[in-house]
């Protein structure tokens, strides 16, 4: 039956194309054969996309309640036929997802449409250009010059072809003006931004134009503009080599091979000192124009400041209100630069870090600041990288640069560039958090937002928002690796190991196989006990540019966590040399930081001493700093533990981390090795559930759960002990390959002991001396363990049955 609702909706995904109201299935404009309760099935899907749609909501859709049928069969049938339909496969699914035992999930992105009914043209003459960027795109004037030449055409028939084509351009831009014809982009739709055409001559146009122009478009809630990853691979589909341009009918093939619904192209021409810049926007389905905007720079120093003027008239073109418009439309020149050839490097930069990473885009990036000293843009995508790179300090510098040029960036790039500063150099994170979720209400659309969204949620410790802030990322651009990395982390946090592994393979189903990757899988390989795969995950680890070091840092600390204190030393080393030889300072001292805090908790403190003294003779970074607070109270060097936790405190007063996680853990780790348990437990209490590792890496986020057990303990009270240990053994996804883990365990029945509770006791005792049955002999805290076990033994023995 036809609606209000699906009258002219059409769902689009892939190369497929459902036609709601006609009922029908298209692959690249052919219809697809389906009987009725697949093609039902489909629709329920895609009006469900990326959401679980449950066997009863399937059962109701599908058979009406007085059909009797073999459910279960019958559903499996019509699963069957709807994936020979779409190609798709059920063991690597790139459409149709089965949830076991719930139902199935559609995961591909879907974009939503409502076409309007079309009114009779009322100028029909014009439909005359039969291919509208024709007119004004370099694919038409390179075919026809040598067209024009096999014919033994003149340089003056040239000439009166380029006129005719300019010509054209005009009336079309007239035609288009005086029409003015309904046009709107939906919320899910997307647009091809083809290269521009330079008729100039000039070089410095070819590429810096285009920037440009994403920018000025980019500030608009409405337009979604496919990235250039997603373009690129289906361009490389069609034939043609990443440096081939993407104009003219070119653009509009890949723009209907990707499902978008319009490609918009400029151009520009030199007329004297004059410069002409047009715009123009075409369907993609009809090849139809949507507009034409032109304006004319008087000189070339004008051109960017006239670009982003026309870009705004192209936007209104496009269906965007006026608020918004007037909300979200910095100037263009400001926002970027004036200087055009800035704007080339920093196109260049981006180009290199999307292809080549981020230590090969700092040059380029650092090019761009050369030639114009108050580029903010590219000193926030600078401290982005630097902050990767694990270069702290300059992260910090060039953030705090981009935000005092903050009133030179578009609305969307100064909310990044103040959660940068928050993140960077101020470390409030929950502020950072607040201006990324205002941003992702802002532009629902952006899977960058909802990426930086999620990360920062992630820190937060809200593994659950993470999750669907990433599997929203993940459903407007699948093409970005870290998203699918960012989401298998939130799960395994979530011990949620079955759709880690959906996660994880599907992210190396589209070649997103990263040192990221490979270190997510080695953690879920430790999760499912699985040694084979850990042990594979180390071998290929050489494969990845510092992912040997990095893989055997984190073989060390599974040994340890196994009691194997000796391997995890040896392996650590390893790691050491290898960051040595790469001159990587601040590496190396965090890999010695993290065996110092490993021998400290199993009680080799003269061990611990000596490595973060060697951290730190190395790095002063926060994490070094921090770490050797903690190891100082551990080890009773209270004196230097608050010198530390003060200048920490000085440093960061607004910190989140620093405030809320780690001197609430510092400083209980004071008072508890000086038997103050109650007043460390105060302490300790106060520490929010954050997640420290999402930035450095090797403290779990239970790690003040553990501290606070412990002051329990030693304050006599073992219920509250049991309780926090509990927590610990109950999130096995919190703690990896952390030897909290075990340890949580010997504090379990250490809390049973006191709480008079010999039986439980006793089996905890075996639990921990089990899962290090192999352990290191010399170990101080398993020796004291034994010790403790006997005690237990005798005292479940000598219990009465019913304790």
């Amino acid at each position: 039956m036809v609606t209000s609702a699906n009258r002219g909706l059409i769902y689009r995904f892939g190369v497929y194309e459902v036609m709601v109201e006609a009922r029908e299935l298209l692959r690249q404009g052919r219809r697809i054969r389906m009987q009725q309760q697949p093609f039902e099935l489909l629709l329920l899907l895609l009006e469900n996309a990326g959401e679980i749609v449950d066997r009863e909501s399937l059962r109701l859709r599908l058979w009406p309640a007085d059909t009797f049928v073999d459910f279960g069969q019958s559903l499996s049938a019509a699963v069957t036929k709807l994936r020979q339909a779409l190609g798709d496969d059920s063991a690597n699914p790139r459409f149709i997802e089965t949830v076991p035992r719930r139902g199935y999930r559609f995961i591909a992105p879907v974009a939503r449409h409502n076409e309007p009914i079309a009114a009779p043209d009322p100028a029909p003459h014009v439909e005359t250009v039969a291919a509208p960027l024709e007119a004004y795109t370099k694919d038409s004037l390179d075919e026809t010059r040598p067209q024009a030449a096999r014919h033994g055409a003149t340089p003056k028939m040239a000439w009166l072809s380029l006129a005719v084509a300019v010509l054209l351009a005009a009336a079309l831009g007239i035609y288009l003006h005086q029409r003015k014809p309904a046009f709107r982009l939906a919320a899910s739709d997307t647009i091809v931004l083809a290269d521009f055409e330079n008729n100039t001559g000039e070089t410095v146009f070819n590429d810096a134009l285009r920037q440009a122009l994403l920018v000025g478009l980019a500030q608009s809630p409405l337009i979604q503009i496919l990235p250039d990853r997603a373009t690129a691979v289906v361009f490389r589909q069609m034939g043609h080599s990443p440096d081939d341009r993407i104009t003219g009918l070119t653009a509009l093939d890949l723009c209907r091979r990707l499902g978008s619904k319009a490609a918009v192209q400029g151009s520009i021409s030199s007329l004297g000192t004059t410069y002409l810049i047009g715009l123009a926007a075409i369907r993609c389905d009809t090849g139809k124009p949507i507009a034409y905007e032109q304006i004319e720079a008087p000189q070339r120093n004008d051109v960017i400041d006239a670009l982003g003027q026309v870009t705004s008239r192209l936007r209104e073109r496009l269906g965007e209100s006026m608020p918004t418009l007037k909300k979200y439309n910095a100037p263009l020149e400001q926002a970027t630069t004036s200087s055009l050839e800035a704007l080339n490097a920093y196109g260049k930069a981006l180009s290199v870090w999307d292809a080549k990473g981020d230590r090969a885009s700092i040059p380029y990036f650092q090019k761009a600041i050369e030639l114009d000293p108050e580029f903010a843009m590219a000193y926030g995508a600078l401290a982005v990288v630097y902050n990767n790179t694990g270069n702290f300090e300059l992260a910090r510098e060039n953030s705090v640069k981009a935000y005092n040029l903050r009133e030179r960036v578009t609305a969307s790039e100064r909310a990044s560039v103040e959660a940068r500063y928050y993140l960077y150099v101020t470390e409030e994170v929950d502020k950072a958090a607040l201006s990324y979720a205002a941003l992702a209400r802002d532009y629902p659309q952006s899977a960058g937002s909802l990426n930086h969204l999620g990360t920062t949620d992630l820190r937060l410790g809200k593994n659950e928002q993470a999750a669907e802030d990433f599997r929203q990322a993940m459903l407007i651009d699948p093409g970005r690796a870290n998203t699918y990395g960012n989401l298998a982390l939130a799960l395994l946090r979530l011990n949620r190991l079955k759709e880690v592994q959906a996660v994880l393979a599907e992210a190396s189903r589209r070649g997103f196989r990263t040192g990221y990757w490979l270190m997510l899988n080695y953690w879920l390989a430790i999760l499912n006990h699985d040694q084979a795969e850990m042990d594979r995950s180390v071998a290929q680890s050489s494969d990845f540019a510092g992912g040997r070091a990095a893989l055997l840092a984190e073989a060390a600390n599974k040994e340890a966590a196994d009691g194997h204190f000796e391997k995890a030393r040896a392996l650590s080393k390893s790691a050491d040399d290898l960051l040595q030889a790469a001159g990587d300072k601040e590496g190396v001292a965090r890999v010695l930081m993290r065996a110092a805090l490993r021998e400290s908790e199993a009680g080799f403190f003269s061990r611990a001493r000596v490595l973060s003294r060697q951290a730190e003779s190395l790095s002063h970074d926060k994490i070094i700093v921090i770490s050797n607070a903690l190891i100082s109270a551990q080890l009773g060097d209270y004196a230097q533990a608050s010198t530390l936790s003060g200048q920490l405190d000085e440093q960061y007063p607004h910190g989140t981390f620093v405030q809320k996680f780690w001197l609430p853990m510092i400083r209980g780790e004071v008072e508890l090795r000086q038997g103050r348990g109650a007043k460390a437990a105060a302490l300790l209490s106060s520490a929010e559930p954050l997640d420290p590792s999402v930035v450095d890496g090797f403290i779990s986020p239970l790690q003040p759960v553990y501290v606070l057990g412990q002051a329990w303990l030693v304050d006599g009270d073992g219920a509250k002990a049991a309780a926090a240990f509990g927590q610990l053994t109950e999130h096995p996804g919190m703690l990896l390959n952390s030897s909290l883990g075990a340890l949580a365990v010997l504090g379990q029945a250490r809390a049973y002991s006191l709480s008079g509770r010999p039986v439980e006791a006793a089996k905890a005792y075996q639990q921990f001396l089990a899962t290090w049955k192999d352990a290191d002999p010399d170990i101080p805290i398993l020796q004291q363990a034994r010790r403790e076990a006997e005690r237990a033994q005798r005292a479940a023995a000598h219990s009465s049955p019913g304790q």
